[in-house]
């Protein structure tokens, strides 16, 4: 038999190994026409560099076994391995190179549309460490930048009302207004309502600036979260008890690892953001509860008038207020807001008819692992 004859065993390993070469060759050549428009992976280059030298060694063997008679299928046979063996070994080296460089890039392009608390992946290797490190350090840099921006906007705007009224009791006083006492008074009253107001806005404002300028970097340590809920709602029973409000719902024992002191300040937040909106003698359902053992879910719902649907869409937004409260300042729910974004989870505004209640119903999701 001669020793290029097709036949047997031997014609059919060849064919196979045509065939998949074929469709292998097919493959590589679409990726590789995509990759001229859009750029090589390292991946494809990786698979490229070690499929050609493989490919030359391939081809050298198949000649020996073409030539050579009594080895050509034992030849035949290593070559489809070896080829097999060195796509999937490249496939695999590539994958295991660029994955952690295409999370890290994922996690970029989050931040970059506006996800300012994305946690960047963990780093595999020394130098996808380093540039994780870097991208941290300039993801920091800019959360910092747009932080101070935003407290300089956000604080001139607000202060303008309250000190113009300030200004303008001052002028009046001064033109002899103080020489009446009822008018003297009334244009100090207003001074002292005016500084009132800066003051609790100055208060909220800085705490907003300082948890948003801390990111990452806030501190953490185990909370006990039940216990922290139950405390808040005893810091205001003697104003629960002034409107004849009840409370109900379980509140279970939690431990998560946090900041108790931006926590407790989310919790008062609701709580009395709830009591400025319950109508006396109505009753809050507060609720705290483990859902799948990673998260923490607290929920505080009213029986309130609720939340108009044209604000609904900003209603975490800084200083957006119904303006139904006069000492509000649109800052307590922005500020619920960025506790759970710095505690990994979330807090939303249920649907109408989704709460217990009536009126408005929150929803606060924390990580618990």
């Amino acid at each position: 038999m001669s020793a290029l004859e097709l036949t047997g065993p031997r014609a059919a390993v060849i064919l196979t190994f045509g065939l998949l070469v074929l469709v292998g060759s097919a493959f590589v050549f679409n990726k590789v026409l995509r990759s001229l428009r859009h750029g090589f992976s390292i991946r494809l280059q990786l698979f490229l560099a070690i499929g050609l030298v493989t490919g030359v060694l391939v081809v050298v063997l198949r000649l020996l076994a073409m030539l050579i008679d009594d080895f050509g299928p034992k030849l035949a046979v290593f070559t489809f391995a070896l080829g097999a063996g060195v796509a999937v070994a490249a496939y695999v080296v590539g994958r295991g190179l660029a994955q952690p460089l295409e999370r890290l890039i994922g996690t970029a392009e989050a931040i970059a549309r506006g996800e300012r608390h994305a946690v960047l992946p963990p780093p595999i290797g020394r130098e996808v460490r380093r540039l994780t490190d870097a991208f941290e350090s300039m993801r920091r840099s800019l959360e910092e930048r747009h932080a101070m921006e935003r407290f300089v906007a956000d604080l001139s705007h607000e202060l303008k009302n309250p000190v113009a009224a300030i200004r303008a009791a001052s002028e009046v006083l001064a033109e002899g207004a103080g020489d009446d006492p009822a008018a003297r008074a009334r244009f100090l009253g207003r001074i002292d309502e005016a500084s009132r107001r800066l003051e609790v806005l100055l208060h909220d404002l800085l705490g907003l600036a300082r948890l948003e300028a801390q990111g990452l970097e806030l501190e953490r340590a185990p909370v006990a979260l039940g216990a922290l809920v139950r405390s808040a709602l005893d810091a205001v029973d003697d104003r629960m008890n002034a409107q004849a409000l009840k409370v109900e719902g379980e509140v279970e024992d939690i431990t998560l690892a946090g900041s108790e002191r931006w926590l407790r300040r989310a919790v008062d937040n609701l709580l009395s953001n709830a009591l400025r909106y319950a109508p006396e003698g109505s009753a809050l359902t507060v609720t705290l509860a483990h859902v799948d053992d990673d998260w923490a879910v607290l929920r505080v719902c009213d029986d309130g008038p609720g939340v108009a649907e044209a604000l609904r869409p900003r209603l975490f937004d800084r200083f957006v207020t119904d303006r139904l409260d006069a000492d509000g300042t649109g800052l307590g729910l922005a500020i619920v807001r960025s506790v759970a974004e710095h505690h990994g989870g979330t807090v939303r505004l249920l649907a109408p008819g989704q709460g217990p209640r009536a009126g408005a119903n929150f929803e606060v999701r924390l990580r618990i692992s």
